[in-house]
């Protein structure tokens, strides 16, 4: 079992200090006997070395963690994000703490202070409301903050996002192409800043062909689920009496819904059914339809996002800056 400073201090009988200055490389500096220095490396290269981080952590006042917080941990762009923002973490020899808010904005608040309150270095956040600064961040000053996914209007930390105007407006124009008319949009949530925008390039693009009367085509719930995806699609279909030509969601549990949906009422997922949603997963390969699916580059979005809390935790002033990352369109069938 690897031995903390003090244990290899007692076992070999010489100072805690000597001990630290050799495996911290500064022997030659302190001008430390050449018998010490391998009494104590060969004492570490048999049983090993840990660090007490606890002690560490109150001496340079850091505890070497960033706290990751999202609306859900199961949604496949998080999870992404978070493997990404892993592997960041480990190779500056950081830990990562996740937790999930469920877009909770009282849950929300109330992790965050939990993250607060054991010291985190740093706060990534994919905030479900306005941040509120004062309330939130007031505990630590000094702690590392980004925003990421979210771009709410704020002006005093850093937001990395995908480009959803222009990934929706690309996706609208390609579906308005083929289908040659008007596409229904299925969103949900469209409180939050990435569906306005999405529903933004919706309306871009549709005005751009004629459709003037883009409104009608966007259907709104509140939830972000299959079952809103389903009764969206239900609404639809008893509204106008027969089923859409084409659709688009904002996310892939909408459409999952969606096209349960249409399957219990037509007893199929129509062939010539056109599909657009933002998010990919490798399920959509089984569906016979022509799909356009919006990816976003989560490897990307966690670079920056790393980058900027690291640099303030190594002193940088948060800037309000907003970057945007560019998302991909993959089209099957």
């Amino acid at each position: 079992m690897p031995k903390t400073i003090k244990e290899i201090s007692t076992e070999i009988g010489v100072s805690i200090t000597t001990v630290r200055l050799i495996i911290n490389g500064q022997a030659e500096k302190y001008r430390i006997s050449q018998k010490t220095q391998k009494l104590v490396e060969d004492y570490v290269a048999t049983h090993g070395y840990v660090l007490h981080h606890a002690a560490r952590s109150l001496k340079l006042e850091r505890t070497d963690t960033v706290g990751f917080v999202v609306p859900d941990l199961a949604n496949p762009f998080f999870a992404r994000f978070m493997a990404a923002m892993e592997r960041h973490c480990r190779s500056q020899g950081l830990v990562l703490l996740s937790a999930s808010t469920n877009d909770d904005p009282e849950l929300e608040t109330r992790t965050i202070d939990n993250f607060l309150s054991r010291g985190v270095d740093g706060l990534i956040i994919a905030p479900c409301r306005m941040p509120a600064h004062k309330q939130l961040f007031a505990k630590k000053s000094k702690v590392a903050v980004v925003l990421v996914d979210r771009d709410y209007p704020q002006n005093r930390y850093p937001t990395v996002s995908s480009d959803n105007v222009g990934s929706s407006r690309a996706l609208t124009r390609q579906m308005i192409a083929d289908v040659g008319g008007p596409v229904d949009f299925f969103c949900a949530y469209t409180t939050l800043p990435s569906i306005r925008d999405r529903i933004n390039g919706f309306s871009e693009a549709s005005l751009e062909s004629g459709i003037t009367d883009w409104e009608r085509y966007v259907h709104s719930a509140m939830e972000d689920c299959a079952t809103s995806g389903r009764h969206l699609m239900r609404e639809l279909i008893e509204t106008r009496g027969n089923r859409p030509r084409a659709i688009m969601t904002s996310s892939l549990l909408v459409l999952e819904g969606a096209i349960q949906e249409l399957k219990s009422v037509t007893g199929n997922i129509p062939n010539d059914l056109f599909i657009g949603t933002f998010d990919d997963h490798a399920m959509l390969d089984f569906l016979p339809n022509r799909i356009y699916s919006v990816v976003q580059d989560e490897d990307r979005l966690a670079s920056l996002a790393f980058e900027s809390v690291q640099a303030q935790m190594k002193g940088a002033v948060a800037e309000p800056l907003r970057m945007t990352i560019p998302c991909q369109i993959v089209r099957r069938n």
